[in-house]
């Protein structure tokens, strides 16, 4: 997976930082939530979506995909409604 400075330094539009990053987030027994950040996204040429590179293949078979603002990070903001995919 990558971390936050592999996602950063991805071949990118003219060298900006991503706007959102994709995270696959996995539920332990126990009730925690294990984020591993997937890709930094950055907006398509047509501005009508978002794309980004998976440099590492994905070992989970289960889990959820979260989309969030490239400012977040899971371990040290407050979980709320919106970061609790839930």
């Amino acid at each position: 997976m990558t971390d936050a400075t592999q996602t950063q330094t991805q071949d990118k539009p003219s060298g900006t930082r991503p706007k959102f990053r994709a995270w696959l987030v996995q539920d332990t027994p126990e009730g925690e939530a294990h984020w591993t950040e997937l890709s930094g996204l950055w907006p398509t040429k047509s501005g009508k979506g978002f794309k980004g590179n998976l440099r590492t293949p994905i070992a989970a078979t289960e889990g959820r995909l979260v989309i969030l603002p490239a400012t977040f990070n899971p371990h040290s903001e407050e979980k709320t409604d919106e970061t609790d995919p839930r």
